[in-house]
């Protein structure tokens, strides 16, 4: 038996505009995360953050990908490193239909380097709408509970010990498509409440 389309089916078969309007729109996004990594690198120069020799504090990657969760993408990686032994990555994320995302994703070496700087300055996570990745996939960024629980729901205690005995840590933040003119803002705000450094 042949297949049969709904009325909506078959409208959205027809329907050439809609890929147009979503390339340009694309491209846009794109443009706006050219504009989030020179913002970061900016604030890296003023805050004179240093990184190791291996991270990339200069260009980063910007791609696309058309399928995650059945939506859409774009990530900027950056900063970022990413080998077999350590991860490094501050990414910003647009999923459409969804919300921009800025997630700073230690794992391996990279992780142990900064678990102490976590630790002690557990306090400087709190009221900032910091999520914390409770999920054993460092690959997912959905908001859900299964994967991303609100940092302020953590005692002092299980918070410490999250930061101490996890595999990896992934801590995010996120808006709303419709605040995208607040993206650079958001940014550089996310990177530097995110990124663990000493307090001065």
């Amino acid at each position: 038996m042949p297949q049969r389309f709904t009325p909506t089916e078959l409208q959205t078969l027809h329907n050439k505009k809609f890929f147009l309007v979503k390339e340009y729109a694309t491209e846009k996004v794109q443009h706006l995360f050219s504009d989030v990594r020179d913002e970061i690198k900016r604030e890296i120069k003023k805050k004179k953050i240093i990184f190791p020799d291996e991270v990339d504090g200069s260009m980063g990657k910007i791609f696309r990908g058309e399928n995650y969760l059945g939506f859409p993408y774009l990530v900027l990686d950056y900063p970022k490193h990413f080998s077999k032994n350590s991860i490094f990555a501050f990414r910003t994320m647009f999923w459409w239909g969804n919300f921009f995302s800025f997630t700073l994703h230690l794992q391996g070496k990279a992780l142990d380097e900064k678990r102490n700087l976590l630790v002690t300055n557990w306090k400087t996570f709190r009221k900032k709408n910091i999520y914390l990745c409770v999920n054993k996939n460092p690959w997912q960024y959905q908001y859900t509970k299964e994967n991303y629980i609100p940092i302020d729901k953590f005692s002092e205690s299980d918070l410490k010990h999250l930061f101490i005995t996890k595999e990896f840590i992934k801590l995010s933040r996120k808006i709303p498509l419709k605040d995208y003119k607040k993206i650079k803002k958001v940014s550089r705000e996310s990177f530097l409440y995110l990124y663990p450094r000493k307090i001065s």
